[in-house]
Order: structure tokens, then sequence, then C-alpha cells
């Protein structure tokens, strides 16, 4: 079930929300975006990580691969690129961040998408372009129907996903080298899709009214992939067991007869 939920539910809960335009404009990335977001990456990593930074002067394979997006902040003023993150999803293959940890059972078989490379540009605008880039993820993870919304925080980054109620996957608090982040100890986090809305109710979260009371045109992820489409798509040719009848055999065996099986999602995830 989407969690947005139907059309009709959507166009009156639209009708009743507060309209605020952006400064900038929210949207997935394409490849003529990935010189200015390579350039903010490597300024942004760079700071405290010279070797990722320098890596990070081009665009990654990740960037392309199915089952990824990049999201973009563009300046409506002059076209520049305010900030940017990049959403794996476990469709197709583990989160990134499952190459440093172990996710517990209570993730087996669930659909998760993990935020990584989220650089910002120093500007008067910062804090509203992260509040935005963080409500496209969450409306990516409602449309595309994830389970859990993952990334990782190092000190003191982490507070930032403390404050929007992630919790920690593993042991409270606990700070693990991660590979695709130079090995910089960081947390792993996460926090359940379906659960936001009513628990920033609950709590009176601060952006509470920004994400669910406030209808932002400038968002537009209209460009993203289905991911249901990418899962449908993901077969494996499996072959039949050995037909019973004489003639059947040499067919069976030479597995010149196959059936076209759906894979399940991967269990783990990444960042």
């Amino acid at each position: 079930m989407n969690l947005l939920g139907t059309q009709s539910e959507l166009d009156e809960e639209t009708a009743a929300k507060l309209h605020n335009r952006l400064p900038f404009r929210i949207s997935v990335a394409t490849r003529a975006d990935m010189d200015s977001v390579a350039r903010l990456r490597t300024a942004s990593y760079g700071r405290h990580l010279p070797e990722l930074g320098e890596r990070l002067a081009q665009a990654e394979p990740a960037d392309f691969e199915a089952g990824c997006e990049v999201l973009v902040a563009t300046s409506k003023l002059d076209g520049s690129l305010l900030g940017t993150l990049r959403i794996h999803s476990n469709v197709l293959k583990p989160l990134p961040l499952e190459a440093s940890v172990d996710l517990s059972s209570r993730y087996e078989g669930s659909r998760m998408a993990e935020a990584t490379r989220l650089c910002i540009k120093s500007s008067t605008a910062s804090s509203l372009v992260r509040s935005a880039l963080f409500k496209a993820f969450y409306f990516y993870c409602a449309e595309q129907q994830i389970d859990w919304m993952l990334a990782v925080g190092r000190r003191p980054v982490d507070r930032l996903y403390d404050a929007l109620l992630f919790s920690d996957v593993g042991e409270a608090g606990r700070y693990t080298p991660m590979a695709h982040v130079g090995n910089l100890p960081h947390r792993a986090m996460s926090l359940a899709t379906a659960s936001v809305e009513p628990s920033w109710m609950r709590a009176g979260h601060a952006l509470y009214g920004f994400f669910f009371l406030t209808e932002h045109a400038d968002i537009d992820l209209s460009g993203a992939k289905s991911l249901e489409d990418l899962e449908q798509s993901k077969r494996v040719a499996v072959p039949m067991a050995p037909a019973a009848h004489p003639h059947l055999t040499l067919a069976a065996n030479n597995s010149l007869n196959y059936q076209f099986l759906s894979v399940p999602m991967p269990t783990a995830a990444a960042a």
C-alpha cells in the first residue's frame, strides 16, 4: 500500500496544505549536473577526508546505477548547485553500509534506502536546503514503498539524524569505520518510513509542518525511476527439475528447459 494514500486522498490533502515556494529547486540529477555535483563533493569531503575528496572529483559509478538516484538542489537565482545527496536502494544490490555493518533480522526481507554523499554548500540557505533534501528523501521513500530509511553519520553529523528521530541499527551510540566513507567511524542509523509522520506529530517535531503541512512544488521527484519496475525486471533463469519422461531427460540435463522467476529482494543494508 502506498504510504501517501489514494489519489483522491492526496488531492484533498494537497488542497488543505499551505503552498510555499523555495528559492531553489530539488530534482533528480541528470548527467549534465554531475560535474557540479562532483565539485561540491570534493569541496565538502576534502575538508576532513582529503584523499576521499580527491577521488570524488569525478562522478562515481553508483551515480548512474539502476536503483540509485542523485538529488540536486539548484538555485533559482543563478542555477548554481546548493546541495546534493544520493539515494541507494537495496532492490538490485546491497546498500553501501552493508560492507561495514551487519543488519539485524528486523531488516530482513524489507525494502530499504540509504542516503549517502550528503553535501551542502555553505550559504545563508544551508539549513533550508538540507531540510528540503531530507523532505525529498522521505517522499521518495514513501512513493517507492521503502520500509526503512538509513544513513550513516560521523560526529557531529550524527546529531542531525538523532534530531530526525533516527536510531542506531545496532548498539546505541556505536561508531564503526565505514568502507564507503574513507573508513572514518560513523554511526549506522535507521528510521521506519511509515513511522515518520505519526512519530513526528506526537513529538511536535520542528519539521512536521515543513514536511507534512506544506506543499513544495519546487521539490520534483518525477525523474526518479520506479523501484517496483526494476524489481519486476530482475529475473534469472532457473533450471527446472529433470523430467520424468525418458525423452525429456537429455534436454533437462543440458539445462535447455528454463522458467523465469522473480528474485527475492536482498535483505541486507548499505550506505
